[in-house]
């Protein structure tokens, strides 16, 4: 799980998109023809009203496409094929007959742009989920015989029970006992704190964390993914605040590498080993404003951070009870598990968001969110919107080998996944978590659209959610977000950061010039796009365009190359 640092807890205020788009002349108009000439075959042309798209994929193209004249497009190629190994692939679109200039990008040069050291959390993670991987094989039944064992009364509050808790981000692991008490004993959470940490949290402070997790994070989370597992038989998750978790980073490493704010792991859930805790058990920092045990955090820095820490490993531990413990399945794959924790997280933003309706609840009146928002939504704002600026260069559908997804992709997957609910898929993400399915064969079943469908309209929507000058109303709901609204989250995102805070500018997406009877060249991965702009004169009845390899042979057909197209109104 990947926090940001306090500073990033901003409030995103409403600013006004201006502008119109310019209206076509009055000059004499070339009709384009029913039928034209592309790569020797005869080909229909292609003929959108404004605002009308399609998705033209590789089964369906003869050698290249025809589009109509007079017109201006968003075209959008993509690599969709599930068995294209991870990489940058070279592409050529435009006119066949094209000579493309110099490669925009080359594969050499298709690495993150923003990839440093490792995080201490995403290290963390990353050896959690491998490690799962291997406690997942035949563990289902063995852990769903633990319960019948081990269903006991509750304990008291106040009691103190020892928990086995990861002491080590080394490769081999190590624990450490610590001794906690309860603190809270909810409906569906028992808070315990370390003893060491006794003094951390006020009673008052307590009992507002309680009423939070319990009364409002924990059962959003549940009704949206599902129950899980419960080996313990006791009906409740167990968060532990234990200073254990601070001690994963020393005071030293933290300005480097950051520092660990919570975690679950399966160990938990499927080892009999005796450093299980043998139960739904995650954990988080605590407050340390002296440096008592890593580098210092203030109180107000854990509240902030603790909540969306909470929803997105209990999203995990969810995923891996109903995977793996309930069904005996594989966890589920890095970048849809990742991505449906993001969406966890965003449910807290949608919690406040129906508590606090504009204009109560904001600091600024012109806010568009409430205050209480920002922990939880904005991180996926700034991951996206870092996503959208350099689409070519991250998949929504594999992360790097050996790595556990990059900050964007995880914001890719999110925005992804918040654009298929918007389109209408109630219980969407219980059937993406109630399941022994993985990966694109869940996310194809829990949607019944092909991984090449949705990919190829997301591409689109992401443009086309909120043009200047055009309603969002009359762009069709396929294209559109109903929970957000992109251009004028982003472009609050940008006053809030600006340039210094990584934002460069107001819309994150900003198109490629793709010359009418010309041709560019690129790279980009598997499983993304790359956003193009076409201008066609009025006097140019069609143009041409293939989608191909750099040397204008065709793509083969695990690529699942296609091009989305959408015709812009002028």
């Amino acid at each position: 799980m990947i926090r940001l640092a306090q500073h990033t807890i901003v409030r995103l205020t409403v600013l006004v998109v201006g502008g119109a788009l310019a209206c076509s002349g009055d000059g004499p108009v070339t009709p384009p023809p029913a039928i034209a000439s592309c790569d020797g075959v005869q080909t229909a042309v292609l003929t959108l009203a404004p605002l009308e798209a399609t998705v033209v994929d590789q089964t369906a193209q003869v050698a290249c496409v025809v589009l109509a004249g007079n017109a201006d497009y968003l075209v959008v190629p993509q690599l969709t094929g599930a068995s294209l190994p991870y990489g940058g692939y070279g592409f050529r679109i435009g006119d066949p007959d094209a000579v493309p200039p110099v490669a925009l990008r080359d594969e050499v040069a298709l690495t993150d742009p923003t990839a440093g050291t490792e995080s201490a959390q995403r290290s963390l993670d990353s050896r959690l989920r491998r490690d799962e991987q291997q406690l997942a094989r035949g563990r289902g039944a063995r852990a769903r015989a633990m319960a019948s064992a081990m269903a006991s009364a509750l304990p008291d509050p106040g009691s103190v029970r020892e928990f086995s808790v990861l002491s080590s981000l080394d490769a081999t692991p190590a624990y450490a006992r610590v001794g906690a008490a309860l603190r809270v004993v909810g409906t569906r959470v028992l808070l315990y704190v370390d003893t060491l940490a006794a003094d951390a949290f006020s009673e008052a402070e307590l009992a507002a964390a309680g009423a939070l997790y319990d009364g409002a994070l924990a059962p959003a989370v549940f009704d949206a993914f599902g129950g899980g597992s419960d080996i313990d038989a006791n009906g409740r998750v167990i968060f532990l605040l234990t200073p254990t978790v601070n001690a994963l980073v020393t005071a030293a490493q933290c300005p480097v590498s950051g520092f660990v704010r919570g975690f679950f792991y399966g160990h938990d859930l499927a080892s009999d080993a005796t450093t299980s805790n043998r139960g739904e058990v995650f954990y988080g920092f605590v407050p340390d404003p002296t440096g008592r045990w890593s580098c210092a955090h203030a109180k107000a820095e854990v509240t902030a951070n603790l909540p969306p820490t909470f929803m997105h490993e209990l999203q995990h531990m969810i995923s891996y009870g109903e995977h793996v413990i309930e069904r005996g399945g594989a966890p589920e794959e890095v970048w849809l598990n990742e991505g449906l924790s993001h969406v966890a997280e965003e449910l807290g933003s949608l919690h406040y968001e129906a508590r606090y309706p504009a204009p109560t609840g904001r600091t600024n009146p012109a806010q568009i969110l409430p205050d209480s928002s920002s922990p939880f939504l904005t991180p996926n704002l700034l991951y996206s919107n870092r996503f959208l600026v350099s689409s070519a260069f991250y998949s929504l559908t594999s992360c790097a080998p050996g790595s556990f997804c990059s900050l964007a992709e995880r914001g890719a997957t999110w925005l992804w996944l918040r654009w298929i609910a918007d389109q209408g898929s109630a219980g969407l993400w219980r059937r993406l978590v109630e399941t022994a399915r993985t990966g694109r064969n869940n996310l194809e079943a829990a949607t019944g659209e092909s991984t090449a469908a949705l990919l190829g309209d997301f591409a689109l929507a992401v443009s086309a959610d909120s043009i200047v000058g055009v309603p969002r109303s009359a762009v069709p709901a396929r294209y559109r977000f109903t929970t957000r609204n992109l251009r004028q989250l982003y472009r609050a995102l940008f006053e809030a950061y600006g340039l210094p805070g990584g934002v460069g500018r107001p819309f994150p997406i900003e198109p490629l010039t793709l010359p009418a009877g010309g041709a560019v060249t690129g790279t980009m991965r598997p499983g993304t796009f790359a956003t193009y702009r076409l201008s066609v004169g009025a006097t140019t009845p069609v143009v041409r365009l293939r989608f191909a390899v750099p040397d204008g042979s065709p793509f083969p057909a695990s690529a699942g190359a296609q091009l989305s197209v959408m015709r812009l109104p002028r």
